[in-house]
Parts: structure tokens; C-alpha cells; sequence
């Protein structure tokens, strides 16, 4: 056999060889097969983004509709006849509400993430229902939102007390909450049902009515979680309870000294 021909047959053998061998890459995977996709990892994603976009439209929708609130609304509240700013209030008569219902009033903003953890971990150990509002979403559902029960309305309430705060001082929108909240008797500024009840004024130093007194004023921040129920002519046990419990809290926050605590206690009659 010729050189050239051993040549060429060596040639062509070693390209069959070539051609019949396995091809593999640097990895596990055979050339030519397609990768595996993992599906787990892209559907995982596709939810994220999903949730993502939904979350978005669901709050932009909620940043629309409480747009129609206006904050200034809120100043017609000062037109009323009996309405009276806190600043011209007796430091525990304010004392009173903030610590029946807000006790981190003046250190947090629209809502307090401590006071609804406060209150989830209350409801969840006492097997009794706290809500988790602060003082300014409270001014808002009364003045925009009060007959709305849902979760769209408490998102709608955190932003326009968001804005309302960025609007008001914390003693205007506390003077916005304890003047236009239900006392009962067709009460709603805290000056009416002081008159109403006890024929006293919530303005300090007053010349022509007895100024309220500690006791009067735990007893109508008391009132308010259930007017129609707790009757201040004729106090039930539960509500004089309330009303203790208030007053340990006026104390331990500094709004009353323990003398005035004392006093009150004994006025109460327990």
C-alpha cells in the first residue's frame, strides 16, 4: 500500500473515531441537550413580582381615594360653641385621655408599631380585644371615616393621619380628638359634657365655673370607649374599674402627683 493511500485511510479512521466518540463538556450535561430549567426558582419569582404589582395598585388605589380627605377640614372643629384648645386645659385633664388611649402620644407619628404589637400580644394572652389605634387615626375615622368598618379604611386612616400630622401640632390634633368624640347625652366637645355632668369648665383657672377636677376628668376620658353604657349618675363596677385603672396610669405617667391620686381615689369611693 502506498504511503499517500495508508495516509488517507489513517486520516479517514481517525475522523470516524472522532465522529462516534461521546462529546461532553466541562460540566455533567452532553453537548447538544438542553438545559434543565428550574421551574421552581422562576415560578418563585413570577409570585413575588405578582404580589409586587398588586401591592403597588391595591395602596396607590388607597393613596387616591384618601385624598379626598382634607386635612383643613379638621380647623371647622374649633367652631364649635363649646370648643376649648388643650393648652388651656389643666395638664391632667389631657393626662386623662393620653393615658386611657394613647400613652405614646406625643413620641410616635400617624401609628405606633409598638402599640399594636402592645396590643395584638394583649388580645392574644388576655383573650380580650385592644384595638391599636393612636389618638390621630382616631380623629381621623371620627371626622371622615366613623360608620367605615374594613382593612381598606384603616389603610386610607393611616394616610390621612399621616398627612394630618404633617399639618397640625400634637396638641391641636389632641384638641381635635377630645372635641369631637361622643360623651354621651348628646355630648361631643369635653367643655359640653363637663358643663352637662358636673357643672364644671376645663378651662384652667376659670372665673366664672369650678374648674374639672382630676377625678372628672379620668371619668369622662373613661367614658368614651362606651358612652351609651357607662352612666356617670350611676357608675357600674365595671366602670369604676375603668376609671382606677386610669388614674394609676395619670400617676405613672406624671400627669398627677400621689397626693392628687389619693384624693381621687377616695373620691371615687374605693
Amino acid at each position: 500500500m502506498k504511503r499517500s493511500e495508508r495516509l488517507s485511510r489513517e486520516s479517514k479512521n481517525a475522523r470516524t473515531n472522532t465522529q462516534n466518540a461521546p462529546h461532553y463538556n466541562t460540566y455533567y450535561q452532553p453537548v447538544g441537550a438542553p438545559p434543565k430549567k428550574q421551574k421552581g426558582k422562576g415560578l418563585f419569582f413570577k409570585i413575588v413580582i405578582g404580589l409586587i404589582i398588586i401591592a403597588a395598585i391595591f395602596f396607590g388605589a388607597m393613596y387616591a381615594l384618601s385624598s379626598k380627605a382634607n386635612v383643613d377640614d379638621l380647623k371647622t372643629i374649633k367652631d364649635k360653641s363649646t370648643y376649648v384648645p388643650v393648652s388651656d386645659m389643666p395638664d391632667y385633664t389631657k393626662g386623662a385621655f393620653i393615658s386611657m388611649e394613647d400613652e405614646r402620644f406625643y413620641d410616635h407619628g400617624a401609628f405606633d408599631v409598638k402599640g399594636i404589637f402592645r396590643a395584638l400580644f394583649t388580645t392574644i394572652s388576655d383573650h380580650n380585644v385592644q384595638g391599636g389605634s393612636t389618638i390621630s387615626q382616631q380623629v381621623v375615622k371620627n371626622y371622615y371615616y366613623d360608620n367605615e368598618q374594613s382593612f381598606t379604611r384603616k389603610v386610607k386612616e393611616i394616610m390621612v393621619a399621616s398627612r394630618m400630622e404633617r399639618e397640625y401640632s400634637k396638641d391641636e390634633i389632641l384638641s381635635f380628638y377630645i372635641n369631637n368624640i361622643y360623651y354621651g347625652d348628646n355630648q361631643y366637645t369635653i367643655e359640653g359634657a363637663a358643663n352637662h355632668y358636673f357643672g364644671t369648665t376645663t378651662v384652667k383657672n376659670s372665673q366664672n365655673m369650678p374648674t374639672i377636677t382630676v377625678l372628672q376628668s379620668a371619668i369622662l376620658a373613661s367614658k368614651i370607649n362606651a358612652p351609651s353604657v357607662y352612666d356617670v349618675n350611676d357608675m357600674s363596677q365595671n366602670y369604676v374599674n375603668r376609671v382606677k385603672i386610669n388614674l394609676e396610669k395619670m400617676k405613672q405617667q406624671g400627669y398627677i402627683n400621689e397626693e392628687q391620686y389619693k384624693t381621687a381615689l377616695a373620691q371615687l369611693g374605693v
